[in-house]
C-alpha cells in the first residue's frame, strides 16, 4: 500500500498502485507491459487496458499527457544504464525544493532507477516540456528525456507499479504531491531559467524540416523528388538475412529507400517478407533467440527507424543516384584481407605482449595496444570497404583509448617487416606521404590478400566460408567496433581507473556468457595472476560477478557509473576535445601554407596588432588569417584562438 498524508476525494487512504494509478491517469486507458508465453516480462508495452479494468498481472506505465498532447504531469525518468541515478535525483530534489516546487521522488526498481515526479496545475504544451527535458539533460546524465518529448506514446511506470524484475516503485515519502497538481506556470518557468543558470545551453529553434524533406498525408516525412529502383547494393541488403545486428541491416535499407525517394507506403509492402526487416518483425530475446513484435511494436518499431532514415539522408544528401557498380568486389577484397590479418592475430597472443615478455622482446614484438591499432585500421578498412586508408594518430587515439604517443609506437611496429628485404612481411604498409591537411594512409600487407597464401593457411577463417562479402562486413565491423568500445572507455583507459588489464578481461566476458579463469587467460594472453587481479577489481566495482561456472557480467552493471564511482569519467571526452582542436589548428595551418604559395594573392599592407582585427580583417575567402609572431607563424596563439572558439571558418568545420 502506498501512504498520503490527509484524505483525497474518490481516492482511499492507503491506495494500491492501480488505484493510484486509476486515479492520476491523464487518459482513460493505461499501457501494460508485454509477456511471453512462459511469463516473462519484456520491457515493451504495447497494449493499453482500461483504467477501469482488474489489476494487470504484469507491470503498467502511465501516460503524462492527454490525448490532445497537453502534459499533466512531468516525470524525469533517471535510468541506472546512462549514469549516476542517486547523483542525479539528489541534484534535482535539491534544485525543485531550492525553487518550492513539490515533487515526488520514487525508487522505480531493483535497478536502481529513479523517477522524480511533478504534478501541474495547468496543463503544459509538448513544446515547453520537451524544452524543458533538453535542458535537463544536458546537466543530469542520466536522464532519459524520451517521455517527456513523445506526449502521444510517453507514459512512465507510477508509484506502486510492479517492476519486470520483481519489487515496485516505492516512493520515498507521502504522494500527496501528484494527488494535489500544484506546479504552477510560473514555476516551470523558474524552473528553465534555474537551468540556463546552472549551465544548460538553450537550443535553436526548429523552425522547418531539413532541406529536401516533406510529410506525406500521415505526418510521415520522405525525401523529395521522383522514385527510383532501389541500388543492387541496398537491394543486395534487402534480401540478406542479418547475421547479428538485425537494426543495422534495417537502417542501411530504409537509408537506401529514403535516397531512392520512396514514402513509408512504399517501405510497408516488404516488412512481410525481406530479410532486411527481421528487427521490424522481432526484437532479440535476454537469451540471444529472437521473439515476434505485437503489430503495434512492429509500427512503432518501423515509423522510427524510418524518421531516422529520412532525417539522416536529408542532412547528408547524395551526389549520385546511389549505384556503385564496384562496391562488392571492393567488399569481398577487402572482407578476404581483413578476415585473413584477423584470423593470424588471433592465433599469435603471445605477439601482443600478454605472456608478460620482457621489455626488450617487447619492443620487438608488441603490446596489447598494437593490436588494438590494428583492429582499429582493420574497422575503418571493413567500413569504407576499401583496403586503403587514411587514419591519422588521433583519430586511431580516440578509438581506442591509448595516448597519441602510444599509438605512433604501435603503428611503427606494425610497419615494421619481419624480413627487412621484404616490406610486405609486416603488418601494415604506408602507402604515400602525408599531405597537407590528410594523413598518412595505410593498407594491410599484400600477404593478407586474396589469393595470397591460401594454400598455405593453418588457421580456419574468422567467418564462415558461405556468408556473403556484404555479411561478413558487418560481422566485423560489429565485432571490431564492439571490441574497441570496451578499452575507449574512462574506467579502464583513464589515469587512477582500473586499468588497461581490467579493461581487456572485461572486453573479452561477453553479455550472457560465463567464463572460467582459464578459458579467460587463454582468450586475453595474460597470465593466471594477473587474470584474478584484474577479475577482482572488476568483482569489486560491480562489474562482473562469479558464478559456480565462472565468471559472467553483472546484471544491470554500468562503466559509466564506476568512471564516475572512480572520479576519472570525462577524462577521455577532455583528449578528444583537445585533439580535435589540435587538428583543427594543423588544418587552418596547412590552409595557410596553400594561401602562401599560390600566385596572384592580394597582400596585406600592416600588420593587425588584436585578435579581433586578425579575424575581421583577411584576404582569404573562405578562413581568417593565421597568426605570427616575428613574421613565423605562431602556432600557440591559433590554438589558443581555436579552442576559444573563435575561429569557424569553413575549412576548420571541414577538417
Amino acid at each position: 500500500m502506498l501512504a498520503l498524508s490527509r484524505a483525497h476525494e474518490g481516492v482511499p487512504t492507503t491506495p494500491s498502485g492501480w488505484e493510484l494509478a486509476r486515479a492520476l491517469s491523464p487518459r482513460p486507458r493505461i499501457r501494460v507491459a508485454d509477456r511471453l508465453a512462459d511469463g516473462e516480462v519484456l520491457n515493451a508495452y504495447s497494449r493499453d487496458v482500461s483504467v477501469f479494468a482488474e489489476q494487470p498481472q504484469s507491470p503498467w506505465a502511465m501516460y503524462l499527457a492527454t490525448e490532445t498532447g497537453d502534459y499533466r504531469f512531468l516525470c524525469f525518468d533517471l535510468d541506472a544504464s546512462r549514469g549516476n541515478t542517486v547523483y542525479d535525483a539528489g541534484k534535482l530534489t535539491l534544485w525543485l525544493n531550492e525553487l518550492g516546487i513539490d515533487h515526488v521522488l520514487t525508487k522505480s526498481g531493483p535497478s536502481g532507477g529513479r523517477h522524480v515526479w511533478l504534478a501541474l496545475e495547468e496543463e503544459a504544451s509538448a513544446e515547453t516540456v520537451r524544452e524543458l527535458a533538453q535542458l535537463a539533460a544536458q546537466l543530469l546524465p542520466s536522464l532519459d528525456p524520451t517521455p517527456l518529448t513523445n506526449p502521444r506514446t510517453g507514459c512512465v511506470r507510477p508509484p506502486g507499479s510492479p517492476h519486470r524484475y520483481g519489487d515496485s516503485s516505492r516512493p520515498a515519502g507521502p504522494l500527496d504531491a501528484l494527488l494535489d497538481p500544484s506546479v504552477t506556470p510560473d514555476q516551470m518557468r523558474e524552473l528553465r531559467a534555474f537551468l540556463i543558470d546552472t549551465g544548460a545551453e538553450e537550443l535553436a529553434p526548429v523552425t522547418s524540416l531539413t532541406k529536401g524533406m516533406v510529410v506525406d498525408a500521415g505526418g510521415h516525412p520522405h525525401i523529395t523528388g521522383t522514385k527510383r529502383p532501389l541500388s543492387s547494393r541496398v537491394r543486395l541488403v534487402l534480401d540478406t538475412p542479418p547475421i547479428d545486428d538485425a537494426s543495422l541491416s534495417l537502417a542501411t535499407v530504409l537509408a537506401g529507400c529514403a535516397n531512392a525517394r520512396w514514402t513509408l507506403a512504399d517501405v510497408r509492402e516488404l516488412v512481410d517478407d525481406a530479410p532486411a526487416f527481421e528487427h521490424v518483425r522481432s526484437q532479440r530475446h535476454k537469451h540471444g533467440h529472437r521473439i515476434p513484435r505485437t503489430p503495434q511494436g512492429r509500427e512503432r518499431a518501423l515509423v522510427s527507424a524510418w524518421r531516422h532514415a529520412v532525417t539522416y539522408v536529408a542532412a547528408n544528401p547524395s551526389t549520385g543516384d546511389g549505384t556503385d557498380d564496384g562496391f562488392l568486389t571492393r567488399c569481398a577484397a577487402t572482407v578476404e584481407a581483413v578476415d585473413a590479418a584477423q584470423a593470424r592475430a588471433n592465433a599469435m597472443p603471445g605477439l601482443w605482449g600478454g605472456d608478460r615478455a620482457s621489455s626488450r622482446s617487447r619492443v620487438r614484438t608488441g603490446t596489447h595496444s598494437t593490436r588494438a591499432v590494428l583492429d582499429a585500421l582493420c574497422l575503418y578498412m571493413a567500413q569504407a570497404a576499401q583496403l586503403t586508408v587514411e587514419a591519422d594518430v588521433r583519430r586511431i587515439s580516440a578509438d581506442t583509448g591509448y595516448g597519441r604517443t602510444t599509438v605512433h609506437e604501435a603503428l611503427r611496429r606494425l610497419a615494421t617487416p619481419t624480413d627487412e628485404a621484404s616490406p610486405e612481411s609486416a603488418w601494415i604498409v604506408r602507402v604515400g606521404t602525408p599531405e597537407g591537411a590528410h594523413a598518412q594512409r595505410y593498407r594491410l600487407s599484400q600477404k593478407f590478400s586474396t589469393g595470397a597464401g591460401v594454400g598455405n593457411r593453418t588457421q580456419v577463417r574468422a567467418r564462415p566460408a558461405d556468408h556473403s562479402p556484404l555479411q561478413a562486413r558487418t560481422q566485423h565491423i560489429a565485432w571490431l567496433a564492439k571490441n574497441l568500445q570496451a578499452l575507449a572507455h574512462d574506467t579502464f583507459a583513464a589515469p587512477r581507473s582500473l586499468g588497461r588489464t581490467a579493461g581487456l578481461v572485461y572486453k573479452h566476458v561477453d553479455e550472457g556468457s560465463v567464463l572460467t579463469v582459464e578459458e579467460l587467460t587463454r582468450s586475453t594472453g595474460l597470465d593466471a595472476l594477473r587474470t584474478r587481479q584484474a577479475l577482482r577489481a572488476l568483482h569489486l566495482h560491480g562489474l562482473l560477478s562469479r558464478t559456480d561456472h565462472g565468471w559472467t557480467r553483472e546484471e544491470g552493471s554500468s562503466v559509466d557509473v564506476v568512471a564516475q564511482t572512480l572520479n576519472v569519467a570525462g577524462h577521455l571526452e577532455a583528449r578528444r576535445a583537445r585533439y580535435a582542436d589540435e587538428r583543427h589548428c594543423w588544418a587552418w595551418w596547412q590552409a595557410e601554407v596553400q594561401w602562401m604559395s599560390r600566385r596572384g594573392k592580394r597582400r596585406r599592407r600592416r600588420r593587425s596588432p588584436t585578435a579581433a582585427q586578425l579575424l575581421s580583417v583577411s584576404d582569404r575567402p573562405d578562413y581568417p588569417r593565421y597568426p605570427r609572431s616575428e613574421g613565423r607563424g605562431d602556432h600557440r596563439a591559433a590554438l589558443a584562438l581555436v579552442r576559444a572558439g573563435t575561429v569557424n571558418a569553413p575549412a576548420l568545420r571541414a577538417a
